[in-house]
């Protein structure tokens, strides 16, 4: 019994002085080792050396050439894939700016636009129903002046002061000078 013990002893003593050497030997692969570093100089004249590479084993083939090459090694439902593909992306952007003009139709801040369409779009049914079910439950999306202008008080100088839009572009030389003099 005693020589039992003795063998199962020594036989945890050896694991364990596996297991440091493992560790040991583990630690002392990455001691070695340091990372090298480079200058910009250093750098600069690897990245030369390998453009004058590629360049020299490239030299003499057309890209033109090659691109026609692979475009014509595609198969014809390669190509009709792609052209799935095009369908489809085109199909989805017109779809999505159809959303975005009836959004603003409806009067939705441009600002909360994006917000408002992406809610939209996750309510189940038809589109335009859901969108003036949202608009209706939220109206703090709506412009708050939808359609109409708003009128601005417009300071001329001294105790004159106006009530309206300013257009300048409808103003003459003589009247934007004296509108510039009055407001700086």
């Amino acid at each position: 019994m005693d020589e039992e013990k003795k063998e199962t002893v020594e036989n945890e003593e050896k694991v364990e002085e596996t297991e440091k050497v493992g560790t040991q030997a583990n630690e002392n692969k990455d001691e070695g080792k340091a990372e090298k570093t480079y200058t910009q100089a250093e750098y600069n004249a690897l990245d030369k050396k390998l453009k004058e590479k590629y360049e020299k084993k490239y030299e003499g083939i057309d890209i033109k050439a090659y691109k026609e090459w692979v475009e014509s090694q595609k198969t014809a439902e390669q190509k009709e894939s792609e052209k799935e593909t095009e369908y489809k992306n085109t199909l989805s952007k017109n779809e999505s700016l159809e959303k975005e003009n009836k959004a603003l139709k409806s009067g939705v801040n441009t600002d909360d636009l994006d917000y408002v369409i992406f809610k939209v779009s996750k309510m189940d049914g038809d589109f335009n129903d859901n969108l003036e079910t949202f608009l209706k439950d939220n109206p703090k999306f709506l412009n708050s002046n939808k359609g109409e202008k708003k009128e601005e008080e417009i300071n001329l100088g001294g105790n004159h002061t106006e009530k309206g839009n300013t257009d300048l572009s409808k103003m003459s030389y003589e009247e934007y000078k004296a509108y510039r003099k009055n407001n700086g």
